[in-house]
């Protein structure tokens, strides 16, 4: 399938993948729902799991999991913006784990403020809720590759602010999204310092986004910031956004966003990088591992997208070669047996042509491609072609 093809498909079942329509109702619902009853922290919690488009045929491909807390209210638009910056190439696929909160004030915050808030003091057992129970039980039933990120909003962002200063190695990423930095007298703060004091060396991306800030939240902010800048270990990726427009409730929007696009910063790979090869394209991902801190695979758009210029530009030969690799890389992808059938079919090779676009119904007919009609139409018309050749030669 060609670019303009996947895009318009794209477009037309734009995040439906993920999401299961309830027979005979509009009604939409996005991921499952689970339960696990916790021994830590002796009550049963919610949790909620998205899939990519692709889990269901990459049966051997693993994902970074992303856990957003708050699931209740951060989980849906999260899934949505992953599955869209994925398909756009910004972003690997990722697996979104939204943890529904019960008690946020006793789960989030390291200790117990009565002055101001009573009931707090609970972040260490939630933490190791998450590190003991919960991110097993998800990196044993999904295929999951060992990066982990976590994000939270407000007083969860507090909480990532509070793992990342007590256990720096439970997730590689930290999404802190509007933070709350006065608990107990900027105790956030005071842990950033005294983590950093003793801290020479930590692998680790951080992301801070503030919203319409003023008075003593925008002077803890600064003051984080300051000490990012100056005290930060080595290895420590970070940045910082402000969205001066945008509330404390309704900043996660587009932080969620901003925070993605830079954990994977140059990720895409632009259409102007296309003449340099497929060789600057891995030298390309290549540098991403690096930025990143994980391997990182070549996408099979990014391939797909080299094997047809090359057929457009009659180097058949290099296009099968490069549509085998997507094969063998993604060996269940009903795409990449769809282009194969292409660079076939432009050969006049109808046989194989006609093998490879039967391979592909077959897979998308299998898991549910939404592009099962296109792949169906595709195989007709290849078998139609090669009768009409096996006609013409007898």
């Amino acid at each position: 399938m060609n670019l303009f093809q996947f895009w318009l498909g794209l477009l037309v079942i734009c995040f439906a993948t993920s999401a299961t329509a309830v027979t005979g109702s509009d009604q939409v619902v996005v991921g499952q729902t689970h339960a696990i009853q916790s021994s830590v922290l002796s009550e049963t919690r919610n949790y909620r799991v998205y899939l990519p488009n692709s889990y269901a045929w990459a049966k051997d491909r693993q994902y970074p999991v992303l856990y957003v807390l708050d699931g209740e209210s951060s989980f849906l638009h999260t899934a949505a913006s992953v599955d869209f910056l994925a398909a756009q190439g910004e972003i690997p696929e990722m697996v979104v784990v939204g943890v529904d909160s019960a008690k946020r004030v006793r789960d989030y915050t390291q200790t117990d403020w009565p002055q101001a808030w009573a009931g707090g003091g609970g972040a260490g057992n939630f933490k190791h809720f998450l590190s003991a129970e919960l991110i097993p039980t998800i990196e044993k039933i999904y295929r999951a590759d060992g990066f982990r990120a976590l994000s939270g909003h407000s007083a969860a962002g507090q909480f990532a602010l509070y793992c990342l200063t007590s256990e720096p190695s439970l997730f590689r990423a930290y999404l802190a999204i509007s933070p709350s930095l006065d608990w107990d007298h900027n105790l956030p703060q005071r842990s950033l310092e005294s983590s950093f004091a003793s801290t020479r060396k930590l692998n680790a991306f951080l992301y801070i986004a503030r919203s319409d800030d003023a008075g003593r939240a925008l002077a803890d902010y600064q003051r984080l910031i300051q000490t990012l800048k100056r005290k930060s270990p080595t290895g420590l990726r970070w940045f910082s956004q402000a969205f001066p427009n945008e509330t404390h409730a309704g900043v996660p929007l587009l932080a969620q966003i901003d925070a993605l696009r830079h954990l994977y910063q140059g990720y895409r790979f632009h259409d102007d990088m296309m003449h340099k090869g497929v060789t600057y394209a891995e030298e390309h991902f290549g540098r991403v591992s690096k930025t990143v801190g994980w391997p990182l695979r070549i996408p099979e758009s990014v391939i797909n997208e080299f094997a047809y210029e090359a057929l457009s530009q009659g180097r058949t030969a290099a296009a099968i070669g490069l549509f085998k690799r997507n094969v063998e890389a993604n060996p269940n992808s009903a795409n990449a047996w769809d282009g194969l059938a292409d660079a076939y079919a432009k050969l006049g090779q109808w046989q194989v042509a006609v093998q490879a676009s039967g391979k592909a119904l077959s897979l998308a007919t299998e898991f549910a491609s939404p592009n099962l009609a296109y792949l169906t139409a595709q195989a007709q018309k290849m078998r139609d072609r090669l009768q009409q050749v096996d006609a013409l030669s007898k």
